[in-house]
C-alpha cells in the first residue's frame, strides 16, 4: 500500500469551524490528484488508527499547492485535532489521491453543481477547473448554507462570479434569511433557467437528506441517471453481505504496485476485509461502497457488490469493483486501479 507523506505548508481560516491546510510533498515531487478528488489521512491516537478522507479544494495547473478544507465534526477526534491542534511545518500521512467525482472530457455541457455546507469544498474544485482549464460555457452552482460566514470560499466564489459573467452564476440560499432548499424551490430555480441547449450534467455534494432530496428533485424532472455525479461525505450505513450463493473459500489474486499478493476470501467476509485479516494492507476509507478508495479491477472471475453509489456504468464495463463491498463469487484475479 502506497503511503504519501504531506507537509503542512499553511493552515487558514475558511468559515465558520472550517479551516485550509495547504500542503506540500516531503521530497519535492508533485501530489498527483484530480480536482474532485480526496486524500484518505491517516492518524494514530492513543493506539487506535483512525482514517479520515478530505476534499481538495484545490485544482491541479490553478493553484500552486493542493489543499483540503476540513469542518469541524462535533466529537470528532480527527477534525478536532486539525482544527485546535495541526500547525505548519507538521507532517501528515495519507494514502494515494482517491475519488470519482470528476468532471469528464468534454467541457461545452452546462454544468450544475449542487451543494451544502462542507459539500462545497470538492465542488469549488471542480468549478475551477471547468471555468479556467476546460473553456466552459456555462456553468451553474446552487449553494445552501446556514449564514454567510458558513460559506466556504465566499470571497472567491464572489470574484469568479464577476471574473466569468456571463458563464457561472451563483445562487446563495441562507437558512438563517428562511431561505432553504427543497424539492420545489430546486425545480422551480432549474424551470426558471434560460434554455440549456444541450443537457446539462449534475453534481451534488451535502449531507444525506440534501442529497436524496436533489436527486429525487431531478428524476422527478426526467434527468437521467448518468447525468448526475455524487460525492457522499457520510456513511450511513453499512449494508450487509448479500445472500452467498457459494459459501467455499475463493482464492483471491491481487497485483499491486508490481507484486503479486493471494488470500483467501470467503463469505460473509467481503475482499477488503478478507485481505485485511490476512495481513494484506489494502486502500480503503469509508468501507462502505460510497468512496471509491478500494477500487480495483476485476480481470477474471467474478464479484458481487451490496451496494455501489459511486462507480458509474463505464467504470463497471472496464470491471472496478469495490473491494470493501465486494464478494468474491469465484476465484479472482484483481489489480488496484490507477486512477
Amino acid at each position: 500500500m502506497n503511503i504519501i507523506k504531506l507537509r503542512v505548508a499553511a493552515i487558514r481560516e475558511e468559515a465558520t469551524d472550517a479551516v485550509t491546510i495547504v500542503l506540500e510533498p516531503l521530497d519535492g515531487v508533485e501530489l498527483r490528484y484530480k480536482a474532485g478528488q480526496f486524500l484518505t489521512f491517516l492518524f494514530l491516537f492513543q493506539g487506535h488508527e483512525y482514517r479520515r478522507s478530505y476534499s481538495f479544494a484545490s485544482t491541479p495547473g490553478v493553484d500552486p499547492l493542493p489543499f483540503v478544507t476540513v469542518k469541524r465534526v462535533t466529537n470528532g477526534v480527527v477534525s478536532r485535532y486539525l482544527i485546535d491542534h495541526l500547525q505548519a511545518g507538521d507532517v501528515l500521512t495519507c494514502l494515494p489521491a482517491a475519488g470519482k467525482f470528476l468532471l469528464e472530457e468534454e467541457s461545452l455541457r452546462p454544468l450544475v453543481f449542487v451543494s451544502a455546507g462542507s459539500g462545497m469544498t470538492p465542488v469549488y474544485g471542480l468549478i475551477k477547473e471547468a471555468l479556467y482549464k476546460k473553456n466552459a460555457q456555462r456553468v451553474v452552482l446552487i449553494t445552501q448554507n446556514r449564514d454567510r460566514e458558513s460559506i466556504f470560499f465566499r470571497s472567491a466564489l464572489e470574484g469568479m462570479v464577476s471574473e466569468w459573467q456571463g458563464r457561472f452564476e451563483w445562487f446563495s440560499l441562507l437558512s438563517s434569511s428562511a431561505r432553504r432548499l427543497n424539492n420545489a424551490l430546486l425545480s422551480e430555480m432549474l424551470d426558471s433557467m434560460p434554455e440549456w441547449g444541450e443537457r446539462p450534467r449534475f453534481f451534488l455534494c451535502g449531507p444525506p437528506g440534501f442529497m436524496r432530496m436533489a436527486i429525487f428533485t431531478l428524476r422527478l424532472m426526467g434527468v437521467a441517471d448518468e447525468e448526475i455525479r455524487r460525492e457522499n461525505f457520510v456513511v450511513e450505513y453499512v449494508p450487509p453481505p448479500p445472500a452467498a450463493v457459494d459459501k467455499e473459500p475463493k482464492e483471491v489474486v491481487l497485483y499491486a504496485e508490481g507484486r503479486r499478493m493471494s488470500f483467501m476470501a470467503q463469505w460473509p467476509s467481503t475482499i477488503l476485509q478478507a485481505a485485511l485479516d490476512q495481513g494484506i494492507m489494502l486502500p480503503y476509507s469509508c468501507k462502505g461502497g460510497r468512496c471509491g478508495s478500494c477500487a480495483a479491477k476485476c480481470v477474471k472471475g467474478m464479484v458481487r457488490m451490496s451496494i455501489n453509489e459511486v462507480l458509474m456504468e463505464k467504470d463497471l464495463e472496464q470491471g472496478l469493483v469495490l473491494t470493501c463491498v465486494g464478494y468474491a463469487e469465484t476465484d479472482l484475479e484483481l489489480r488496484l486501479s490507477e486512477d
